[in-house]
């Protein structure tokens, strides 16, 4: 007979891969069933991607598409073939092209793994630099009064905005790299550091928070008493931080293959993104299913390996209940500098907000890409329109819109990080899940509502916040305390209430900060596909989309709603910098 620990750690093995398993065909499975989901019949779409002709839509075509593609069998059907396929290593066919889907992805994955590896090498040397920084900041004791703009800049866009501005700066103004393609090593670098830029910008930041908290442990204290040398404590306050954080290396570098869709698209790089993309868009199913099944196992595989890491360097203090940290802080900052600029900022911000209520941003006025003057102090857009006032008229709604999601995600994030033995797979599975995809996905199975767009970012964005909740409470269940509350008599609910809540809340409210801008962002990025404002809405998003292709000759229209999320996103992160 088995004894009930043994049980329980067969359990606690065995249960997480089994919510890998369920979560992964769960999704292969609602793709196959998009169609039938949505009501939607693939074989317009599929004809449309095959002639690029509008006009050969005919009944004849149609009927002969899904004669070609036996459309007239049942969901259930294709799915087993396509499992049993799966089985014996065969991805079946495209739907547009008759091509092997298993030799396609293994095409595109092989361009996104090099573009993949060398945005990591950019990470790596990006964080290098910072930590470097931190560092010898730590040694003159300045530690506490480094501020974080330039990550907070690179935390608040996604990839697909930094990808713009590259091109922006790097191409069109300075013409050193070329836009877009993939025919030479000068093809390599904007992209890579389109993926790089955030990754490291947020793993910087979190790096930053962790090893001041290590910091500020006891221990450190003790340690510089006894004169023990400096690069020693480094080290292992070094080891100790970055231990804490493993899981959220996992989910940076999950992001970055997530990213690599929005980035592969802008600058034509035939990678798996891409592919995706594509294959989401022409409803080429037997496509769309293999190529997240690839990326959707790379995940998985990164964060089992993550927290394999973390349970090695860990493991012992994890169990016996002797990892001692310190609590960190969520709080307004005490620096009146810090809280000075903030309330500037946020007061410019209203007063644009407040200013472009007593003007139009609707109708066509001024002449098409007016420059900026007394009376349109930004320009107007493409058909005539008052910048300033569509940039403050959809300033409130934008950021509505992303406070609500982000607040939606924290809820999901930590119901989810609290119940990990279950939700483990759902969480690697959806962070694996790049947005753009989510967005046309959650398109084709409610339709082109009003709320697509919010629930598709919420649908992903939670995870990295589960994770991060996750990781946090492992930390403190390992606490001496905690270890040891159940045996002087404190019941379960007191000890979520007063031991792990008190320890896992602040670094997680300052995460989800980090993420508001992003997530705003990310929100009205959506636009671009059609799933968020319509015109003439001055979203956003939506505007952004507008004046893309005017950016050399009007490039307020792209940077003014950029530049107010950055300016969002460093405000709220100075109010909360202590």
């Amino acid at each position: 007979m088995f004894s009930v620990s043994t049980i329980r750690s067969v359990l606690s093995i065995l249960v997480p891969w089994l919510s890998r398993l369920i979560s992964l065909t769960a999704v292969v499975i609602l793709v196959g069933l998009i169609p039938e989901i949505a009501g939607i019949d693939p074989s317009q779409s599929i004809l449309r991607a095959r002639s690029g002709q509008q006009q050969l839509l005919t009944a004849e075509s149609l009927q002969a598409v899904r004669t070609d593609l036996q459309l007239h069998r049942s969901a259930f059907e294709r799915l087993i073939d396509w499992f049993s396929g799966l089985i014996k290593g065969d991805l079946g066919v495209s739907w547009i092209d008759g091509s092997s889907v298993t030799s396609t992805i293994h095409q595109a994955l092989s361009t996104s793994l090099f573009l993949m590896s060398t945005a990591l090498v950019l990470t790596f040397i990006l964080c290098s630099m910072a930590l470097m920084r931190m560092l010898r900041h730590w040694k003159k004791g300045t530690l506490k009064s480094n501020h974080h703009s330039l990550s907070i800049v690179f935390i608040s866009l996604p990839e697909y905005v930094i990808a713009s501005l590259l091109i922006l700066f790097f191409s069109i103004w300075l013409g050193w790299f070329p836009p877009y393609g993939w025919q030479s090593w000068q093809n390599i670098w904007l992209p890579s550091l389109a993926l790089a830029l955030p990754a490291s910008g947020l793993f910087s930041r979190l790096l930053h928070d962790s090893l001041l908290r290590v910091f500020n442990e006891p221990w450190i204290t003790t340690w510089l008493s006894a004169n023990v040398h400096t690069n020693q404590i480094i080290r292992f306050a070094l080891k100790k931080a970055l231990s804490s954080l493993i899981p959220q290396i996992s989910m940076i570098i999950i992001g970055i293959t997530g990213g690599a869709v929005a980035v592969e698209q802008i600058f034509s790089i035939p990678g798996i993104g891409r592919l995706i993309l594509s294959a989401t868009k022409a409803q080429d199913l037997p496509i769309l299913q293999g190529g997240l099944l690839v990326l959707l196992f790379l995940s998985i595989m990164i964060s089992s390996f993550g927290l394999l890491l973390q349970q090695l360097i860990l493991g012992h203090s994890l169990k016996s209940g002797k990892l001692i940290s310190s609590h960190s802080s969520f709080q307004l900052t005490k620096s009146a500098p810090k809280r000075m600029i903030a309330f500037s900022i946020l007061s410019f911000l209203l007063l644009i907000a407040v200013w472009a209520l007593f003007r139009d941003p609707y109708s066509s006025q001024f002449s098409r890409l007016a420059s900026p003057n007394i009376h349109i102090p930004l320009g107007a857009d493409g058909i005539g329109r008052d910048l300033l006032a569509r940039i403050g008229a959809g300033m409130i709604s934008t950021f509505q819109a992303g406070i609500l999601a982000t607040f939606l995600s924290l809820l999901t994030g930590i119901v989810m990080g609290f119940n990990t033995r279950w939700t483990q797979g759902l969480i690697e599975v959806t962070k694996g899940v790049p947005y753009i995809v989510a967005g046309l996905l959650v398109a084709g199975i409610s339709g082109m509502n009003a709320n697509s767009a919010l629930i598709a970012i919420v649908l992903v964005s939670w995870a990295p916040l589960a994770a991060h909740c996750s990781s946090l409470i492992s930390e403190a269940k390992a606490q001496p305390y905690t270890h040891l509350a159940p045996t002087w008599g404190t019941n379960k609910f007191k000890i979520f209430r007063f031991y792990l809540l008190p320890y896992v809340l602040p670094p997680l409210l300052r995460h989800t900060l980090l993420k508001l801008p992003v997530i705003t962002l990310s929100l009205t990025s959506l636009s671009f596909i059609g799933l968020g404002a319509k015109p003439p809405e001055s979203e956003w998003g939506l505007m952004i989309a507008e004046n893309l292709p005017y950016i050399e000759r009007a490039p307020l229209g792209v940077l003014g709603p950029i530049l107010g999320l950055i300016l969002m996103g460093i405000a709220i992160n100075l109010l909360f910098d202590d």
